[in-house]
Protein backbone atom coordinates (compact mmCIF):
# COMPACT_ATOMS: atom_id res chain seq x y z
CA UNK A 1 0.00 0.00 0.00
CA UNK A 2 1.46 3.45 -0.96
CA UNK A 3 2.43 5.66 1.95
CA UNK A 4 -0.13 8.25 3.11
CA UNK A 5 2.05 11.19 2.02
CA UNK A 6 2.14 9.82 -1.53
CA UNK A 7 -1.66 9.56 -1.61
CA UNK A 8 -2.06 13.09 -0.26
CA UNK A 9 0.40 14.42 -2.82
CA UNK A 10 -1.40 12.66 -5.64
CA UNK A 11 -4.75 14.06 -4.45
CA UNK A 12 -3.32 17.60 -4.39
CA UNK A 13 -2.02 17.21 -7.94
CA UNK A 14 -5.41 15.93 -9.08
CA UNK A 15 -7.19 18.88 -7.47
CA UNK A 16 -4.66 21.33 -8.93
CA UNK A 17 -5.11 19.88 -12.41
CA UNK A 18 -8.90 20.08 -12.10
CA UNK A 19 -8.73 23.67 -10.87
CA UNK A 20 -6.49 24.75 -13.76
CA UNK A 21 -8.62 22.93 -16.34
CA UNK A 22 -11.83 24.49 -15.06
CA UNK A 23 -10.36 27.99 -14.70
CA UNK A 24 -12.10 30.68 -16.73
CA UNK A 25 -8.73 32.28 -17.48
CA UNK A 26 -6.34 30.79 -20.01
CA UNK A 27 -3.31 29.00 -18.62
CA UNK A 28 -0.25 28.27 -20.75
CA UNK A 29 2.97 26.56 -19.66
CA UNK A 30 6.18 26.66 -21.68
CA UNK A 31 9.65 25.25 -21.17
CA UNK A 32 12.44 27.66 -20.25
CA UNK A 33 14.45 27.40 -23.50
CA UNK A 34 14.64 31.05 -24.49
CA UNK A 35 17.02 30.33 -27.38
CA UNK A 36 14.86 27.98 -29.45
CA UNK A 37 11.54 28.64 -27.81
CA UNK A 38 10.15 28.69 -25.37
CA UNK A 39 7.89 25.83 -26.46
CA UNK A 40 4.36 25.26 -25.24
CA UNK A 41 4.03 22.14 -23.09
CA UNK A 42 0.56 22.68 -21.65
CA UNK A 43 -2.61 24.73 -22.25
CA UNK A 44 -5.92 24.46 -20.45
CA UNK A 45 -9.49 24.53 -21.79
CA UNK A 46 -9.69 28.27 -21.11
CA UNK A 47 -6.81 28.82 -23.55
CA UNK A 48 -8.61 26.76 -26.20
CA UNK A 49 -11.79 28.83 -25.75
CA UNK A 50 -9.90 32.14 -25.87
CA UNK A 51 -7.70 31.41 -28.91
CA UNK A 52 -9.67 28.88 -30.94
CA UNK A 53 -6.62 26.58 -31.01
CA UNK A 54 -6.84 23.04 -29.66
CA UNK A 55 -4.06 21.91 -27.35
CA UNK A 56 -2.91 19.40 -29.99
CA UNK A 57 -2.34 22.31 -32.41
CA UNK A 58 -0.18 24.35 -30.05
CA UNK A 59 1.85 21.78 -28.07
CA UNK A 60 5.47 22.11 -29.17
CA UNK A 61 4.81 25.53 -30.79
CA UNK A 62 6.03 28.85 -29.47
CA UNK A 63 3.58 31.56 -28.29
CA UNK A 64 4.58 33.49 -31.42
CA UNK A 65 1.72 31.74 -33.26
CA UNK A 66 -0.59 34.14 -31.36
CA UNK A 67 1.26 37.27 -32.45
CA UNK A 68 0.53 39.52 -35.43
CA UNK A 69 0.91 42.97 -36.91
CA UNK A 70 -0.60 44.83 -33.96
CA UNK A 71 1.19 42.90 -31.26
CA UNK A 72 3.29 45.49 -29.44
CA UNK A 73 7.07 45.12 -30.06
CA UNK A 74 7.68 47.21 -26.94
CA UNK A 75 5.69 44.84 -24.74
CA UNK A 76 7.45 41.81 -26.29
CA UNK A 77 10.87 43.39 -25.62
CA UNK A 78 9.92 43.98 -21.99
CA UNK A 79 8.68 40.38 -21.80
CA UNK A 80 11.95 38.92 -23.14
CA UNK A 81 13.99 41.05 -20.73
CA UNK A 82 11.93 39.96 -17.73
CA UNK A 83 12.05 36.27 -18.67
CA UNK A 84 15.80 36.48 -19.28
CA UNK A 85 16.23 37.80 -15.75
CA UNK A 86 13.97 35.15 -14.31
CA UNK A 87 11.47 37.78 -13.18
CA UNK A 88 7.66 37.83 -13.19
CA UNK A 89 6.03 39.83 -15.97
CA UNK A 90 2.70 41.65 -16.29
CA UNK A 91 1.57 43.25 -19.52
CA UNK A 92 -1.09 43.72 -22.19
CA UNK A 93 -1.03 43.57 -25.96
CA UNK A 94 -2.99 42.47 -29.02
CA UNK A 95 -2.98 38.76 -29.87
CA UNK A 96 -4.67 36.86 -32.70
CA UNK A 97 -7.02 33.89 -32.57
CA UNK A 98 -6.83 30.94 -34.94
CA UNK A 99 -9.44 32.61 -37.19
CA UNK A 100 -7.29 35.77 -37.42
CA UNK A 101 -9.51 37.94 -35.20
CA UNK A 102 -7.85 40.24 -32.70
CA UNK A 103 -8.25 40.22 -28.95
CA UNK A 104 -6.59 42.17 -26.17
CA UNK A 105 -4.82 39.90 -23.72
CA UNK A 106 -3.55 40.58 -20.22
CA UNK A 107 -0.60 38.39 -19.15
CA UNK A 108 0.88 37.40 -15.84
CA UNK A 109 3.94 35.19 -16.41
CA UNK A 110 5.89 33.56 -13.59
CA UNK A 111 9.07 31.43 -13.70
CA UNK A 112 8.95 27.89 -12.22
CA UNK A 113 12.08 26.89 -10.31
CA UNK A 114 13.51 23.35 -10.16
CA UNK A 115 13.26 21.63 -6.79
CA UNK A 116 17.04 21.21 -6.41
CA UNK A 117 20.02 23.15 -5.25
CA UNK A 118 20.75 24.74 -8.67
CA UNK A 119 17.77 27.16 -8.59
CA UNK A 120 17.22 26.52 -12.28
CA UNK A 121 14.18 27.87 -14.14
CA UNK A 122 12.48 24.91 -15.76
CA UNK A 123 9.24 26.42 -17.02
CA UNK A 124 7.19 29.60 -17.35
CA UNK A 125 3.53 29.69 -16.36
CA UNK A 126 1.38 32.28 -18.13
CA UNK A 127 -2.10 33.14 -16.81
CA UNK A 128 -3.93 35.05 -19.53
CA UNK A 129 -7.21 36.94 -19.59
CA UNK A 130 -9.14 38.29 -22.56
CA UNK A 131 -9.67 41.96 -21.66
CA UNK A 132 -11.04 43.06 -25.06
CA UNK A 133 -14.44 44.06 -23.68
CA UNK A 134 -12.85 45.76 -20.69
CA UNK A 135 -10.64 47.88 -22.93
CA UNK A 136 -13.54 48.63 -25.26
CA UNK A 137 -15.53 49.87 -22.27
CA UNK A 138 -12.51 51.82 -21.07
CA UNK A 139 -12.22 53.46 -24.48
CA UNK A 140 -15.92 54.28 -24.53
CA UNK A 141 -15.65 55.79 -21.07
CA UNK A 142 -12.56 57.76 -22.12
CA UNK A 143 -14.35 59.10 -25.18
CA UNK A 144 -17.44 59.91 -23.13
CA UNK A 145 -15.34 61.66 -20.50
CA UNK A 146 -13.51 63.62 -23.19
CA UNK A 147 -16.79 64.54 -24.85
CA UNK A 148 -18.19 65.79 -21.54
CA UNK A 149 -15.09 67.82 -20.79
CA UNK A 150 -14.90 69.50 -24.21
CA UNK A 151 -18.66 70.05 -24.44
CA UNK A 152 -19.69 73.70 -24.59
CA UNK A 153 -22.79 72.85 -22.54
CA UNK A 154 -22.64 72.60 -18.73
CA UNK A 155 -23.03 69.07 -17.32
CA UNK A 156 -23.24 67.91 -13.74
CA UNK A 157 -23.96 64.53 -12.14
CA UNK A 158 -25.37 63.88 -8.68
CA UNK A 159 -25.78 60.71 -6.65
CA UNK A 160 -29.25 59.45 -5.72
CA UNK A 161 -29.28 61.71 -2.66
CA UNK A 162 -28.68 64.80 -4.82
CA UNK A 163 -25.04 65.45 -3.94
CA UNK A 164 -22.91 66.62 -6.87
CA UNK A 165 -20.26 64.06 -7.85
CA UNK A 166 -19.06 65.53 -11.18
CA UNK A 167 -19.14 68.76 -13.16
CA UNK A 168 -17.48 69.46 -16.50
CA UNK A 169 -15.32 72.39 -17.58
CA UNK A 170 -18.26 74.25 -19.15
CA UNK A 171 -20.09 74.13 -15.81
CA UNK A 172 -17.08 75.70 -14.11
CA UNK A 173 -16.73 78.38 -16.78
CA UNK A 174 -20.41 79.35 -16.93
CA UNK A 175 -21.27 79.23 -13.21
CA UNK A 176 -17.94 80.43 -11.81
CA UNK A 177 -17.84 77.52 -9.36
CA UNK A 178 -14.86 75.15 -9.44
CA UNK A 179 -15.51 71.42 -9.24
CA UNK A 180 -13.84 71.34 -5.84
CA UNK A 181 -16.29 73.95 -4.54
CA UNK A 182 -19.42 72.10 -5.66
CA UNK A 183 -18.42 68.47 -5.16
CA UNK A 184 -20.65 67.06 -2.43
CA UNK A 185 -22.94 70.10 -2.59
CA UNK A 186 -26.62 70.07 -3.55
CA UNK A 187 -27.61 71.82 -6.82
CA UNK A 188 -29.73 74.14 -4.65
CA UNK A 189 -26.64 76.37 -4.44
CA UNK A 190 -27.54 77.47 -7.99
CA UNK A 191 -31.17 78.35 -7.27
CA UNK A 192 -32.11 81.94 -8.05
CA UNK A 193 -35.66 81.87 -6.68
CA UNK A 194 -37.13 82.34 -10.15
CA UNK A 195 -38.69 78.84 -10.13
CA UNK A 196 -41.54 78.22 -7.70
CA UNK A 197 -42.52 75.17 -5.65
CA UNK A 198 -44.84 73.91 -8.40
CA UNK A 199 -41.90 73.79 -10.84
CA UNK A 200 -39.78 71.67 -8.49
CA UNK A 201 -42.70 69.43 -7.55
CA UNK A 202 -43.24 68.64 -11.23
CA UNK A 203 -39.48 68.01 -11.60
CA UNK A 204 -39.38 65.38 -8.83
CA UNK A 205 -42.65 63.78 -9.90
CA UNK A 206 -41.23 63.34 -13.41
CA UNK A 207 -37.94 61.90 -12.16
CA UNK A 208 -39.85 59.68 -9.73
CA UNK A 209 -41.57 58.06 -12.71
CA UNK A 210 -38.15 57.32 -14.19
CA UNK A 211 -38.68 59.89 -16.94
CA UNK A 212 -36.47 62.71 -18.23
CA UNK A 213 -37.38 66.19 -16.97
CA UNK A 214 -36.93 69.09 -19.37
CA UNK A 215 -37.36 72.71 -18.38
CA UNK A 216 -35.87 76.19 -18.41
CA UNK A 217 -33.90 77.03 -15.28
CA UNK A 218 -32.69 80.42 -14.14
CA UNK A 219 -29.55 79.73 -12.09
CA UNK A 220 -27.51 82.12 -10.00
CA UNK A 221 -23.77 82.04 -10.71
CA UNK A 222 -21.05 82.41 -8.10
CA UNK A 223 -20.77 86.17 -8.79
CA UNK A 224 -24.53 86.64 -8.38
CA UNK A 225 -25.32 87.00 -12.08
CA UNK A 226 -28.17 84.99 -13.60
CA UNK A 227 -27.88 82.40 -16.35
CA UNK A 228 -30.80 80.90 -18.31
CA UNK A 229 -30.48 77.19 -19.13
CA UNK A 230 -32.59 74.81 -21.17
CA UNK A 231 -31.89 71.79 -19.00
CA UNK A 232 -32.66 68.07 -19.15
CA UNK A 233 -32.27 65.88 -16.07
CA UNK A 234 -32.17 62.11 -16.51
CA UNK A 235 -32.30 59.41 -13.82
CA UNK A 236 -29.64 56.66 -14.14
CA UNK A 237 -30.72 53.24 -12.88
CA UNK A 238 -28.88 50.04 -12.02
CA UNK A 239 -29.85 46.51 -13.07
CA UNK A 240 -32.35 46.34 -10.19
CA UNK A 241 -34.15 49.46 -11.41
CA UNK A 242 -32.87 51.61 -8.55
CA UNK A 243 -31.80 55.20 -9.24
CA UNK A 244 -28.08 55.60 -8.64
CA UNK A 245 -27.42 58.99 -10.20
CA UNK A 246 -28.99 61.96 -11.98
CA UNK A 247 -27.35 63.50 -15.05
CA UNK A 248 -28.11 67.12 -15.89
CA UNK A 249 -27.22 68.59 -19.28
CA UNK A 250 -27.90 72.27 -19.90
CA UNK A 251 -27.76 74.66 -22.81
CA UNK A 252 -27.02 78.31 -22.10
CA UNK A 253 -29.86 80.35 -23.67
CA UNK A 254 -29.17 83.56 -21.73
CA UNK A 255 -28.43 85.58 -24.87
CA UNK A 256 -31.59 84.31 -26.56
CA UNK A 257 -33.74 85.12 -23.51
CA UNK A 258 -32.27 88.60 -23.25
CA UNK A 259 -32.87 89.20 -26.95
CA UNK A 260 -36.48 88.06 -26.60
CA UNK A 261 -36.95 90.32 -23.59
CA UNK A 262 -35.45 93.23 -25.51
CA UNK A 263 -37.75 92.56 -28.48
CA UNK A 264 -40.76 92.49 -26.15
CA UNK A 265 -39.55 95.70 -24.49
CA UNK A 266 -39.07 97.45 -27.82
CA UNK A 267 -42.52 96.32 -28.97
CA UNK A 268 -44.04 98.21 -26.02
CA UNK A 269 -41.52 101.03 -25.54
CA UNK A 270 -40.98 104.38 -27.22
CA UNK A 271 -37.47 104.40 -28.70
CA UNK A 272 -36.70 108.01 -27.78
CA UNK A 273 -38.04 108.53 -24.26
CA UNK A 274 -38.04 104.96 -22.96
CA UNK A 275 -41.72 105.37 -21.98
CA UNK A 276 -44.54 103.05 -22.96
CA UNK A 277 -45.57 103.45 -26.60
CA UNK A 278 -49.09 103.90 -27.97
CA UNK A 279 -49.72 100.14 -28.18
CA UNK A 280 -48.77 99.61 -24.56
CA UNK A 281 -50.80 102.65 -23.46
CA UNK A 282 -53.85 101.32 -25.28
CA UNK A 283 -53.53 97.91 -23.66
CA UNK A 284 -53.17 99.46 -20.19
CA UNK A 285 -56.10 101.80 -20.71
CA UNK A 286 -58.29 98.91 -21.86
CA UNK A 287 -57.43 96.74 -18.85
CA UNK A 288 -57.94 99.63 -16.39
CA UNK A 289 -61.31 100.45 -17.96
CA UNK A 290 -62.38 96.83 -17.52
CA UNK A 291 -61.16 96.80 -13.90
CA UNK A 292 -63.01 100.04 -13.17
CA UNK A 293 -66.26 98.66 -14.63
CA UNK A 294 -65.94 95.38 -12.72
CA UNK A 295 -65.19 96.87 -9.30
CA UNK A 296 -66.83 100.27 -9.66
CA UNK A 297 -63.58 102.16 -9.20
CA UNK A 298 -62.79 105.61 -10.68
CA UNK A 299 -60.34 106.08 -13.53
CA UNK A 300 -58.95 109.30 -14.99
CA UNK A 301 -56.93 110.13 -18.07
CA UNK A 302 -54.48 112.99 -18.61
CA UNK A 303 -53.14 114.02 -22.02
CA UNK A 304 -50.63 116.79 -22.62
CA UNK A 305 -48.81 118.27 -25.57
CA UNK A 306 -45.66 120.43 -25.76
CA UNK A 307 -46.62 123.97 -26.73
CA UNK A 308 -45.16 125.30 -30.01
CA UNK A 309 -43.09 122.14 -30.42
CA UNK A 310 -42.81 122.57 -34.20
CA UNK A 311 -41.25 125.97 -33.64
CA UNK A 312 -38.61 124.45 -31.34
CA UNK A 313 -37.68 121.94 -34.04
CA UNK A 314 -37.63 124.56 -36.79
CA UNK A 315 -35.75 127.17 -34.77
CA UNK A 316 -33.30 125.08 -32.78
CA UNK A 317 -33.15 121.76 -34.63
CA UNK A 318 -34.47 118.26 -34.09
CA UNK A 319 -31.74 117.39 -31.59
CA UNK A 320 -33.06 120.11 -29.29
CA UNK A 321 -36.58 118.84 -29.87
CA UNK A 322 -35.55 115.31 -28.91
CA UNK A 323 -33.82 116.62 -25.79
CA UNK A 324 -36.99 118.47 -24.75
CA UNK A 325 -39.11 115.32 -25.12
CA UNK A 326 -36.67 113.22 -23.09
CA UNK A 327 -36.36 115.81 -20.31
CA UNK A 328 -40.13 116.24 -20.23
CA UNK A 329 -40.61 112.47 -19.88
CA UNK A 330 -38.22 112.46 -16.91
CA UNK A 331 -39.82 115.48 -15.23
CA UNK A 332 -43.32 114.01 -15.49
CA UNK A 333 -42.24 110.56 -14.30
CA UNK A 334 -40.70 112.06 -11.15
CA UNK A 335 -44.09 113.56 -10.20
CA UNK A 336 -46.28 110.48 -10.66
CA UNK A 337 -47.35 107.74 -8.28
CA UNK A 338 -46.23 104.15 -8.76
CA UNK A 339 -49.72 103.14 -9.93
CA UNK A 340 -49.85 105.80 -12.66
CA UNK A 341 -48.91 104.76 -16.19
CA UNK A 342 -47.12 107.27 -18.43
CA UNK A 343 -46.53 106.84 -22.15
CA UNK A 344 -45.90 108.66 -25.39
CA UNK A 345 -49.08 108.77 -27.43
CA UNK A 346 -47.34 110.07 -30.52
CA UNK A 347 -45.18 113.00 -31.68
CA UNK A 348 -45.11 115.52 -28.81
CA UNK A 349 -48.27 114.10 -27.19
CA UNK A 350 -48.17 112.14 -23.93
CA UNK A 351 -50.80 110.36 -21.88
CA UNK A 352 -51.09 109.33 -18.22
CA UNK A 353 -53.52 106.58 -17.15
CA UNK A 354 -54.51 107.47 -13.56
CA UNK A 355 -56.21 104.55 -11.71
CA UNK A 356 -58.28 104.95 -8.53
CA UNK A 357 -58.63 108.69 -9.23
CA UNK A 358 -61.65 110.83 -10.11
CA UNK A 359 -61.61 113.83 -12.44
CA UNK A 360 -61.16 116.53 -9.82
CA UNK A 361 -58.13 114.87 -8.23
CA UNK A 362 -56.69 114.16 -11.67
CA UNK A 363 -57.08 117.87 -12.50
CA UNK A 364 -55.02 118.75 -9.40
CA UNK A 365 -52.39 116.23 -10.50
CA UNK A 366 -52.34 117.71 -14.02
CA UNK A 367 -51.74 121.19 -12.60
CA UNK A 368 -48.79 119.83 -10.62
CA UNK A 369 -47.40 118.27 -13.79
CA UNK A 370 -47.89 121.51 -15.75
CA UNK A 371 -45.81 123.39 -13.22
CA UNK A 372 -43.10 120.71 -13.33
CA UNK A 373 -42.84 121.11 -17.11
CA UNK A 374 -42.72 124.91 -16.86
CA UNK A 375 -39.89 124.67 -14.32
CA UNK A 376 -37.93 122.21 -16.43
CA UNK A 377 -34.38 123.16 -17.47
CA UNK A 378 -33.31 122.50 -21.07
CA UNK A 379 -30.64 123.78 -23.46
CA UNK A 380 -33.34 125.74 -25.25
CA UNK A 381 -33.07 129.51 -24.55
CA UNK A 382 -36.86 129.91 -24.24
CA UNK A 383 -39.17 128.28 -21.64
CA UNK A 384 -40.93 125.04 -22.45
CA UNK A 385 -44.59 124.62 -21.51
CA UNK A 386 -47.36 122.10 -22.15
CA UNK A 387 -51.14 122.09 -22.43
CA UNK A 388 -53.09 119.50 -20.41
CA UNK A 389 -56.43 117.83 -20.91
CA UNK A 390 -58.15 115.80 -18.17
CA UNK A 391 -61.21 113.56 -18.15
CA UNK A 392 -62.78 110.84 -16.03
CA UNK A 393 -64.15 107.53 -17.27
CA UNK A 394 -67.96 107.51 -17.51
CA UNK A 395 -70.51 104.74 -17.79
CA UNK A 396 -70.42 103.25 -21.28
CA UNK A 397 -66.99 104.70 -22.11
CA UNK A 398 -64.71 102.76 -24.41
CA UNK A 399 -61.01 103.21 -24.89
CA UNK A 400 -61.72 105.17 -28.03
CA UNK A 401 -64.37 107.49 -26.53
CA UNK A 402 -62.24 108.19 -23.44
CA UNK A 403 -59.16 108.99 -25.55
CA UNK A 404 -61.24 111.20 -27.87
CA UNK A 405 -62.64 113.20 -24.93
CA UNK A 406 -59.27 113.78 -23.24
CA UNK A 407 -57.85 114.82 -26.63
CA UNK A 408 -60.67 117.35 -26.95
CA UNK A 409 -59.90 118.66 -23.46
CA UNK A 410 -56.26 119.16 -24.42
CA UNK A 411 -57.31 120.92 -27.64
CA UNK A 412 -59.44 123.32 -25.61
CA UNK A 413 -56.41 124.03 -23.37
CA UNK A 414 -54.52 124.97 -26.51
CA UNK A 415 -57.37 127.29 -27.57
CA UNK A 416 -57.45 128.81 -24.09
CA UNK A 417 -53.93 130.12 -24.53
CA UNK A 418 -51.78 127.03 -23.82
CA UNK A 419 -49.82 126.20 -20.62
CA UNK A 420 -53.03 125.43 -18.76
CA UNK A 421 -55.29 122.52 -17.71
CA UNK A 422 -58.83 121.87 -19.02
CA UNK A 423 -61.09 119.11 -17.68
CA UNK A 424 -64.07 117.71 -19.55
Amino acid sequence: MPPLSFIEGFEKLRLLDAAIEQSHNAVLVTDADLEAGPRIVYVNAGFERMTGYSREEVLGQTPRILQGSRTSPTVLARLRTALGRGECFDGETINYRKDGSEYCVSWHISPVMAQDDEQRITHFVSVQRDVTEDRRRDEQLRLLSTALEVSADPVFITDSAGSITYVNAAFEEQTGYSRDEVKGQNPRILQSGRQNAVFYRELWETLGRGEVFRGEFVDRCRDGSLIHLEQSISPVMNAEGEVTHYVSVGKDVTDRVRMEEEIRRLAHTDWLTGLANRLSLGNTLESELERGRRYGRPLALIMFDVDHFKDFNDEYGHETGDEILKRLAGAIRENLREVDFLGRWGGEEFMVVVPETDGSRAEIMAEKLRKAVAAMKTSCPVPVTASFGVTEARRGDTQKSLARRVDEAMYQAKKAGRNCVVRL
